[in-house]
């Protein structure tokens, strides 16, 4: 009989499954940009629209001939009050910093005036398949967008990454709240460099660069407050618990949207991750998460291999999932993709960012630029993009957000034949690539929330409204789970703008298997779990208790690992000697000092095939 009995070998493995090792999502690639010199803007007319309590006067020191606009005009909603055009000799950026925080927008007149937006940043295009520029956001039709909001300065939008240089000369003109570096464990200051990395600063920059500087590119928000967040490495990498750590921070100071470009694949289920995740949803926070590039060459399946934070969301939605799309809208190489844990897709292949250290000889390279291609680059579209709804409607809900992301995606699964392991990318890159200026077109409201049971008018059906998707409730699960429950009669055009999901499932230890099939799952967490016939019997499960459900319901539900034997229960296979203790549905691998401290010597051992054990779901190693 085999044991674990190198307790140094054992804490080492234990450490790396407890605390899942967040990879760098972005490969960065290309040559580095030499900085632009800053030019001065030519004087301009100015729009700009007044937050609540502040009036004309407020802009006499910045500039003269101030006109209120929509005035004398019937109907005027909130929209248009308080907006003035004045002229000014100031630079875009310098008004930005003169009046933050008094303002919801501030934009030159020229962009208002034309369905293009004006913008002098060398880098900007307007042409999609030019991918040696900024491609992305007019792809994502960010350039429309901005003729209704360019952001607001009411917006903190949390990146934890590595850093973000606000010295970099795209960069230092932003706004920015106070941060944290979770590796030296002390503030950062703003005007301050916390990036030894670069990945930070690429993300920033395509979330917020300084828009009309004569230099450079722009970010997806002309007004934003960015808030560093340093919880990975010099070397780009991190581990749950300190990611968890700055979720928790972005949630108690301000933030209402944290951009998180960082992945990888953990062990198994994240406690610390996952109540961090729940506490910031809790607070309103919305959450963006990579799906991250796992198999540089075909990308991976997360319903096969989940990789964290993305889908360490409590089988909730909490994070909206981001798989990555190029110029034409397919999925690159390596993006990673899957029905459960991707909500939406973004630009995410060659894209033109702010960088401060050069990807190849990793030196530092001071405002500088490079392409950079990965998931970790789409996350800041859809983060951007969330922060223009926020900045047009403040007061809708991270939900509403969430849901208004999702339900405003362009397909894409109809372009995406091959590219996902050689097969369709079918229901796999979640609603489809985002469309900006669709998401801002409706005001936010609507006739049901999370949670309720609506019923389609036309066909009858019940859906539950969860995770932004409509759920299909079956008969039995109706009645299993929600038998006189309050059911919302829904027209069929507004169910029709919610993607549809996965069937609702039944409650948390019911037994099914389809007809004529002898295989048998027990429902766990949002999860069919399969039963090995060892497994029932050790049980003590009855055939009389397993429902038979229809195949279209039963494929919806995500595979999880094979359900596990009692708690408490020791097992190895017959070849492998490892001895196992079975704790919360995962098989602990222990030593043999655990073995004999505890007094396990007494029970018996289950033999399991060989052919079985690894379909078991680990935990970490117990050992004295």
């Amino acid at each position: 009989m085999k044991f674990i009995n190198d307790a140094k070998k054992t804490a080492m493995e234990s450490l790396k499954r407890a605390a899942a090792v967040f990879l760098l999502a972005a490969f960065l690639f290309g040559f580095i940009l030499p900085a632009g010199a800053r030019a001065e803007s030519a004087p301009r007319i100015y729009a700009v629209k007044l937050q609540a309590g502040y009036g004309p006067d407020l802009l006499k020191s910045f500039g003269k001939n101030i006109e209120r606009r929509f005035v004398n005009m019937s109907g005027v909603s909130g929209e248009f009050s308080n907006i003035y055009t004045f002229d000014s000799e100031y630079r875009l950026e310098t008004l930005n910093a003169g009046l933050r925080g008094k303002i919801q927008y501030i934009q030159p007149v020229s962009m208002l005036e034309s369905s293009q937006a004006y913008l002098n940043d060398p880098a900007f295009t307007a042409n999609i398949m030019d991918i040696d520029k900024q491609w992305g956001l007019v792809k994502a039709g960010f350039d429309k967008a901005w003729e209704k909001t360019a952001g607001s300065f009411q917006n903190t939008v949390a990146v934890i990454d590595t850093g973000i240089d606000q010295t970099h000369a795209d960069l230092k003109s932003g706004s920015y709240a106070t941060g944290f570096d979770f590796i030296s464990r002390q503030e950062i200051a703003t005007g301050s460099n916390s990036d030894d990395n670069g990945h930070g600063t690429l993300v920033a920059g395509v979330l917020g660069a300084t828009a009309n500087n004569a230099q450079g590119i722009v970010g997806t928000n002309w007004q934003i407050v960015l808030m560093p967040l340093k919880a990975l490495d010099s070397s780009g990498k991190g581990d749950a618990v300190t990611v968890a750590e700055a979720i928790v921070w972005a949630a108690d100071h301000g933030a209402s949207i944290v951009n998180l470009s960082v992945g990888g694949i953990g062990f198994g289920h994240d406690t610390a991750l996952a109540n961090a995740v729940s506490y910031a949803f809790a607070k309103n926070v919305l959450l963006v998460a990579a799906a991250g590039n796992d198999i540089s060459s075909t990308g991976s399946n997360l319903d096969q291999n989940p990789v964290f934070p993305i889908c360490d969301d409590n089988n909730y939605n909490m994070v909206i999932g981001v798989a990555a799309t190029d110029q034409n809208d397919l999925k690159p190489e390596f993006s990673n993709y899957g029905r459960n844990c991707i909500d939406v897709a973004a630009p995410g292949k060659r894209i033109l960012s702010a960088i401060n250290y050069d990807p190849l000889t990793k030196k530092p390279s001071p405002n500088s630029y490079a392409y950079a291609s990965g998931t970790s680059l789409a996350v800041p579209f859809v983060a951007g993009q969330a922060a223009l709804i926020r900045a047009l409607y403040p007061f809708a809900s991270n939900v509403q957000i969430r849901d208004r992301i999702i339900s405003t995606a362009d397909p894409i699964d109809n372009l995406n034949l091959t590219q996902c392991g050689g097969n369709s990318c079918r229901g796999l890159l979640g609603a489809g690539r985002i469309n900006v200026p669709k998401s801002l077109e409706k005001a936010i409201t609507r006739n049901f929330s999370e949670g309720d049971l609506v019923r389609n008018d036309l066909t009858g059906a019940i859906y539950l409204i969860s995770g932004g998707q409509k759920r299909l409730v079956s008969p039995f699960v109706f009645n299993q789970r929600f038998a006189g429950a309050t059911i919302k009669s829904i027209g069929v055009s507004e169910l029709a703008a919610l993607p549809e999901g996965s069937y609702v499932t039944p409650a948390d230890g019911t037994l099914v298997k389809l007809d004529g099939s002898p295989a048998v799952y027990r429902i766990f967490n949002g999860q069919k779990l399969p039963v090995t016939a060892q497994i029932f019997t050790h049980l003590g499960l009855r055939f009389s208790e397993v429902n038979t459900v229809s195949y279209s319901e039963l494929n919806s539900w995500p595979t999880g690992s094979f359900l596990a034997p009692k708690d408490g229960t020791l097992v190895k296979a017959h070849k492998n000697k490892t001895v196992y203790w079975a704790v919360g549905q995962a098989l602990h691998p222990i030593s043999y000092e655990f073995y004999k401290d505890r007094g396990l010597s007494i029970f018996p051992i289950m033999l399991i095939p060989d052919k079985d054990i690894s379909n078991f779901a680990k935990g970490e190693p117990y050992f004295r």
